[in-house]
């Protein structure tokens, strides 16, 4: 029952009922009051009802919010996710990364030590290869003079050669040519009687004509060897020549004071040696052979 019946069957019976008229205004004044509360209240709750649907609009727009920032959670969470894995597999790969350079700067650092020890290396072959070619220019220097020496040599042996033609015909002399020196070899009978020191006149005249060849050749120092063969020095000799030692020192000093006197070969240029029977060039087991072991040998050596 609503409040306008009811204040209605309130009217009938007060109508019905022996009241009085002050009593009768009074609750008049009362229903007027509780109509005017009445429309109050449902003007009210017609501002509430109207309210309430607006909450519920609001409510499922809301809702509809709620459910849209829900799936954007979601795909959001998803995305996080899926960018945690990527920034796990990213920090992997940064971790091996890392471990790749560090074993780079380890084989870098290597490769400076490679690359320090190879120009140290080179600088080293560098200055190797300006000695060897300072040893090169001085080999070739020494290449040019032994030509040179050669070539003066062969000219000394050709002029040698042409001068005694008979004496090495006849296998009185001979001439060798052996590591840059000339060799010039007499038969002692050529040069001496047996057991004597001093020089025949055959001699004389072959060493005269070999010092005109080495007069014209001043640059060469003479080396003049005696040699003997190994008979014992007879009685009658052994007061002046106790050995074979003494014999063939003898010869060879008499050569080359010969050489200086005669030939007018400077005494510096020459020197004088015996080797008694002890550098033999045949067997002393007959007298041939003993006799190319009785010998006088003058070398022609470049000097240094």
């Amino acid at each position: 029952m609503n409040y306008k019946s009811f204040y209605t069957l309130i009217v009938c019976l007060l109508l019905s009922a022996c009241v009085s008229k002050g009593k009768y205004t009074e609750l008049e004044a009362s229903l007027g009051n509780r109509e005017t509360q009445l429309k109050d209240t449902n003007e009210t709750l017609t501002d509430l009802q109207a309210r309430h649907r607006e909450l519920q609009s609001e409510n499922a727009r809301l809702l509809g919010t709620i459910e849209e920032l829900t799936v954007n959670l979601g795909q959001g969470q998803s995305s996080i996710r899926e960018k945690q894995s990527t920034i796990e597999a990213l920090t992997l790969n940064l971790g091996e990364a890392q471990t790749i350079i560090r074993e780079q700067e380890g084989t870098l650092g290597t490769l400076k030590l490679n690359l320090s020890q190879a120009e140290s290396a080179i600088k080293q072959k560098d200055g190797m290869i300006g000695d060897l070619r300072t040893d090169l220019g001085q080999t070739k220097s020494l290449v040019e003079q032994k030509e040179n020496t050669i070539s003066e040599l062969d000219k000394t042996r050709r002029e040698i050669e042409n001068s005694l033609k008979e004496q090495i015909a006849q296998k009185d002399v001979k001439i060798e040519e052996i590591e840059g020196k000339l060799r010039v070899t007499f038969v002692d009978k050529i040069l001496f009687d047996s057991g004597s020191t001093t020089i025949r006149d055959r001699g004389r005249q072959v060493l005269l004509t070999l010092a005109q060849s080495f007069v014209e050749d001043p640059e060469k120092t003479i080396v003049v060897e005696g040699h003997t063969d190994d008979v014992q020095i007879g009685y009658p000799l052994r007061q002046r020549f106790p050995s074979n030692w003494e014999l063939s020192t003898a010869r060879a000093a008499s050569v080359v004071r010969f050489l200086q006197e005669e030939g007018n070969i400077k005494p510096e240029r020459m020197t004088a040696t015996g080797y008694s029977y002890y550098r033999p060039v045949a067997p002393n087991d007959s007298e041939e052979s003993r006799s190319q072991n009785r010998r006088i040998e003058i070398v022609l050596v470049p000097k240094r």
